[in-house]
């Protein structure tokens, strides 16, 4: 259950004078560019109108202190001009400031999904994953260790000769057979596991010496039984949260394929192109061109629909909505991520637990070390795809101008 966790992880100023795209992509991403662009135009027209707000008190304090026989009629019609001029255009500054931040937000919303609709599917991630979960599966099964092996053989002898007459050594027999069989789905803790083991130490005692080999072996046995039981024990509740991420994380990418198809749709940005252009992409730089096509897809529609009367303004309150959507599902997947190298943790911890050859079976130790290369390799691979710390930090912030 846990593997499949990985497999998942494989989302202008209005009225025409936003800037023009161009047709390449410099070194910096489209999110930063989009970011860059958003705080300098914001930054501008803040100056512009700090600029308007002097002129305004200017021409206010000029009017309030004129002198009637100083200033004629004709230049004071002339300021109120010039102060109904400056006043219409504060409140033009005023309207352009939420547009123009929205629109260019709008734009980061979009490519930011784009990039979780990629980042959770790391197919390098998953091949990676699946070296160390089958590694890590094969702990729990008792049949691979050659101590259990070996006491097995001895014991079904003993069994076909004189256990089937005993009900109570039934019921440990098929305990036995339940957790030791091939492709059992039984986990090596619990109750099978306790009736065999306290079943086994029972049959020992009242047998003695009589089958020198089974009882001789039976203390080995006992002993890696036991230990690989324990571990799958602890194991489980690492692997019940990575159940919890899978049902998360699967829930996240429904969530983030619906609301890219709907933004997708609500600015005309072709499906087709997408998967061809960016998912199926192979180069970062390939990726960066279509986000960049999106960029220049969303300016024009926006743009089109100030431009009506019927939808003038209207807009505004849908791309805020598609914002706020990213941005939680952005934040939501930072915290996924951040749970996914917990968890990682919490393995590399009962590894070094377990990993004690003088507390524990040679050869139960020595598969248990077996997991540090392919753990490490999984962790490698996980930094390289994921950021987890960033993700949540970024989202945060990632609506917030720069002054």
């Amino acid at each position: 259950m846990y593997k499949k966790a990985f497999s998942i992880l494989v989302i202008g100023i209005i009225a025409g004078s936003f800037p023009v795209f161009g047709q390449g992509v410099d070194t910096t991403s489209i999110s930063e560019q989009i970011k860059t662009e958003r705080d300098n135009q914001l930054k501008e027209l803040n100056e512009k109108l700090k600029r308007n707000e002097e002129e305004v008190n200017r021409l206010t304090d000029k009017l309030a202190a004129a002198d009637n026989r100083t200033q004629t009629d004709k230049e004071k019609i002339n300021d109120l001009e010039k102060l109904q001029i400056a006043l219409d255009n504060r409140l033009k500054f005023l309207e352009e400031g939420p547009k123009t931040k929205i629109n260019l937000n709008g734009q980061l919303a979009f490519t930011e999904l784009l990039s979780i609709q990629r980042d959770i599917q790391p197919l390098d991630l998953f091949v990676s994953s699946q070296t160390f979960y089958t590694q890590l599966g094969n702990i729990g099964k008792i049949q691979n260790y050659n101590t259990f092996n070996a006491w097995k053989k001895d014991y079904d002898n003993w069994y076909n000769r004189q256990g089937k007459d005993d009900q109570m050594m039934e019921v440990i027999n098929s305990s036995l057979n339940l957790i030791s069989a091939v492709g059992s789905n039984v986990p090596l803790y619990g109750t099978m596991v306790a009736t065999a083991s306290s079943g086994i130490t029972a049959l020992i005692t009242s047998i003695g010496k009589k089958e020198k080999d089974l009882s001789e072996k039976t203390p080995a046995m006992l002993k890696l039984l036991n230990v690989t039981s324990q571990f799958e024990n602890q194991k489980a509740i690492i692997d019940h949260e990575w159940a919890q991420i899978n049902k998360e994380l699967e829930q996240l990418q429904k969530e983030n394929a619906a609301l890219l198809e709907d933004q997708m749709n609500y600015y005309g940005i072709s499906m087709l192109e997408y998967k061809r252009k960016y998912m199926n992409a192979t180069l970062d730089i390939d990726r960066e061109t279509f986000k960049n096509e999106c960029r220049r897809a969303i300016s024009d529609k926006i743009t089109l629909l100030e431009s009506s009367q019927s939808t003038k303004g209207k807009w505004l309150g849908q791309v805020e909505t598609y914002m706020f959507k990213v941005q939680s599902l952005r934040l939501r997947f930072g915290q996924l991520t951040s749970r996914m190298l917990v968890n990682m943790d919490q393995y590399e911890n009962i590894i070094s637990v377990y990993s004690d050859s003088t507390r524990f079976p040679a050869e139960f130790t020595t598969q248990i070390n077996g997991l540090n290369n392919s753990l490490k390799t999984l962790k490698n691979k996980f930094y390289a795809s994921y950021n987890p710390a960033k993700y949540i930090e970024d989202s945060a912030v990632m609506y917030i101008e720069r002054q």
